[in-house]
């Protein structure tokens, strides 16, 4: 053990200063030494940076999420695959991609991996209710797909249908993701029987108090204008915006306290 006595900063700054003669003042006077110049820091000055807000499609914003959060050679399961427009500008080879979709038989309430398996896991749903006679085009429709509106283990409706097919899928991706997995979830808010639902809202809120960790939001802005017919009187903002919302399960410090599907295997 070394018998050096320790230094005292402020001891070590008077050993270190200088008597000189100031003219100006016609004495002796302290000059202090001069400051040692504070290190650059690393990295270079640029503006290509991941942005949280583009006018753009979903295809062209995907990476940009997977670049930030979701390391190249991770296995991920798109569980509302689709036609795969998400990934048209991945490369195959980045991603252990397991692509599954309700269409094919796998509901992304019940998914057939282990516990603590995957990496990451994508949630893109219908956003929105499309009662019969509806106009809401674009998308997966709910009740071809997910017959939120019949009895299919809930008899919630509409909205509530809507947040509880969010809810219930990241119970599942809750149990298959590794500890400190990230999920990425699509959404977008609308307006349901006159009343304004913001729902990345409520799909932040329930997710954060049952073992995730919100870590990122990314909107995606459309890039032409949306328009109704039949138009009275416009009572709300029409939505051109969606969401990319990034969630991280917590590494097991908190646990999800809502009620796994008991038939997830």
């Amino acid at each position: 053990m070394s018998t050096q006595p320790r230094p005292i900063p402020e001891l070590d700054r008077i050993a270190r200063t200088v008597l000189a003669y100031r003219p100006e003042k016609g004495r002796l006077g302290v000059v202090e030494p001069p400051k040692p110049k504070r290190k650059s820091p690393a990295g270079t000055a640029t503006n290509d940076l991941v942005l949280s807000a583009y006018q753009s499609s979903n295809d062209e914003v995907f990476p940009h999420v997977l670049s930030l959060y979701v390391a190249p050679g991770s296995c991920v399961a798109d569980t509302t695959y689709g036609k795969g427009v998400f990934w048209k500008r991945v490369p195959q080879s980045s991603y252990r991609l397991l692509a599954t979709d309700l269409q094919d038989g796998t509901d992304a309430r019940n998914l057939p991996y282990e516990d603590q398996s995957i990496d990451c896991v994508v949630f893109d749903p219908p956003y929105m209710h499309t009662p019969g006679g509806s106009t809401h085009v674009g998308h997966q429709n709910y009740e071809d797909y997910y017959r939120n509106n019949q009895a299919n283990g809930t008899e919630k409706k509409y909205h509530e249908a809507v947040l509880d097919l969010y809810f219930k899928a990241a119970v599942e991706a809750y149990r298959v993701l590794r500890d400190e997995g990230i999920y990425i979830v699509k959404c977008q808010d609308e307006v349901c029987a006159n009343k304004q639902r913001l729902t990345h809202v409520e799909i932040i809120n329930e997710l954060a108090a049952s073992g995730f960790v919100i870590e990122d939001l990314f909107i995606v802005l459309r890039t032409n204008r949306p328009g109704m017919s039949r138009v009275v009187r416009q009572l709300h903002a029409r939505k051109n915006h969606s969401y990319f919302l990034v969630f991280r399960k917590s590494g097991g410090k908190t646990r999800w306290t809502g009620t796994p599907n008991p038939s997830a295997k």
